[in-house]
């Protein structure tokens, strides 16, 4: 990225305070050249148009390209919620790339060394430049309709790890939850749990015992806690089966844990065959 409107081509000496308040988001300074007060297009100081300040910054401040706006609005969602994370509350290496990152370093270094490169973060402390602040109170104020249901933050960040856009996302949970309160009430359900930071989906049975009746884990399935995506998938999938649910608890009961996990391994390849329009001529 060369030119003048370069994020990486400002004066080191250059701090964004001096010529901007600090405490207003950014962008203030454009002006609406509409018949209708605030509406586009907005004017910057060097004269140029923009449908949105968060074109404005985009296009004009961080020199990217005029992609898809769905991918422009997301990655900007994330750097919004990133940039809230760390002025938040001081975050160790190790929880950014666990929690945010979801393991991934390499990904995490990255984006830090953009920020960083961009003027977002002070490099003395990895804390939000008096911009990069400017920029969260932009981001916040700007947010569209479907991203509003999930706080700024790693709120935003866990829930659209998918995907899924913002209106099948609560179309599913919608769906979940109906069905959870279905399987509240049978003897046998699948339900999810975090056990040792790892996400989990287990299989809880009800055992009659000589005093009272007590549930207990039948049968259990964790993943790492990067791949919580897939715990996630996996259980809606289980939720679109419950009337299956009693059968799987006695196939454990008669011939253990190890059985149904095999058995969900067979159900998974019959689901993709069936997914992809493949004819076979052997049911599953």
């Amino acid at each position: 990225m060369t030119g003048p409107f370069s994020p990486f081509s400002r004066h080191t000496d250059e701090r964004y305070g001096e010529n901007r308040h600090p405490d207003l988001p950014w962008g203030y300074w454009m002006i609406s050249d509409s018949d209708v007060p605030g509406q586009p297009p907005l004017i910057d100081e060097d004269g140029r148009e923009w449908a949105s300040v968060r074109e404005a910054f985009w296009v004009g401040r961080l020199c990217l390209p005029s992609i898809h706006s769905r991918w422009a609005n997301e990655i900007m969602e994330f750097m919004g919620s990133y940039l809230a994370i760390i002025d938040g509350r001081f975050v160790a290496a190790e929880e950014r790339v666990a929690d945010i990152f979801l393991g991934d370093r390499h990904l995490e270094q990255f984006f830090r060394a953009y920020l960083f490169a961009a003027g977002l973060l002070q490099e003395s402390d990895g804390r939000p430049t008096a911009e990069g602040r400017a920029v969260l109170l932009m981001l916040v104020a700007t947010r569209v309709r479907e991203d509003i249901d999930d706080n700024v933050g790693l709120d935003w960040i866990t829930a659209t790890r998918t995907a899924a856009s913002g209106p099948r996302r609560r179309a599913a949970a919608d769906q979940v939850e109906r069905r959870e309160r279905a399987a509240a009430l049978m003897a046998h359900r699948f339900a999810t749990d975090m056990i040792g930071g790892e996400p989990v989906v287990k299989l809880i049975g009800l055992r009659i015992t000589a005093e009272i009746p007590v549930r207990s884990t039948l049968w259990s399935m964790s993943w790492p806690t990067r791949d919580r995506f897939a715990r996630d998938q996996f259980y809606p999938w289980l939720l679109e089966r419950i009337d299956r649910w009693d059968d799987w608890s006695e196939m454990v009961t008669q011939d253990g844990a190890r059985a149904l996990t095999e058995h969900f391994m067979k159900l998974a390849f019959c689901d993709r065959f069936a997914g992809a329009q493949v004819d076979t001529e052997d049911g599953c």
